[in-house]
């Protein structure tokens, strides 16, 4: 028998591995579940995406399974049952408990805020600043700003910063 699959054969393969449990296919699959286990933890460790680490844990439960004699099929469903609750259940854990540990990094713009500049042209209704060698248009708060006035960012308005003459 051809253990390769092609297109052709592997729905008998698969219909084989959950049907007879595997024999011929997967003698000792303990190193399978090794491999899986150690790729998906590796993935993980590399992204940090905590959602890998849980076909970690369907490994080890598939190893279990085959530590006591149970076919290959039956490992199969182990893992893909192990996995799916672990992933369902403790990723949004994890998830929610990284989101608050972790400062949130402000974008640019949030920086902008409470910084004071000099304007460099006259702004009546509309203009625009130079901060950080970026030209933004804003929106003033209060009375006309001149050139050479200083100006401190006191907000941010979609593609606008907002300034109030100091």
């Amino acid at each position: 028998m051809n253990l390769v699959p092609n297109l052709n054969n592997c729905f008998e393969i698969i219909v084989n591995i959950l049907s007879y449990g595997g024999e011929g296919y997967m003698e000792n699959s303990f190193i399978l579940w090794i491999i899986v286990g150690v790729v998906a933890l590796g993935v993980d460790i590399a992204t940090s995406a905590f959602i890998f680490i849980w076909f970690t844990v369907g490994s080890i439960a598939a190893i279990i399974a085959q530590i006591l004699d149970y076919s290959f099929g039956v490992q199969l469903i182990v893992f893909i049952i192990v996995s799916g609750i672990c992933t369902a259940v403790g990723y949004p854990i994890v998830k929610k408990t990284i989101k608050k540990s972790v400062k949130a990094i402000p974008t640019r713009e949030k920086t902008y805020i409470g910084k004071q500049i000099t304007v460099d042209d006259d702004i009546i209704e509309k203009g625009s600043v130079k901060v950080d060698g970026v030209y933004w248009s804003v929106i003033k708060e209060g009375d006309m700003i001149q050139k050479g006035d200083k100006v401190e960012i006191v907000g941010i308005e979609g593609n606008k910063i907002i300034i109030k003459k100091v």
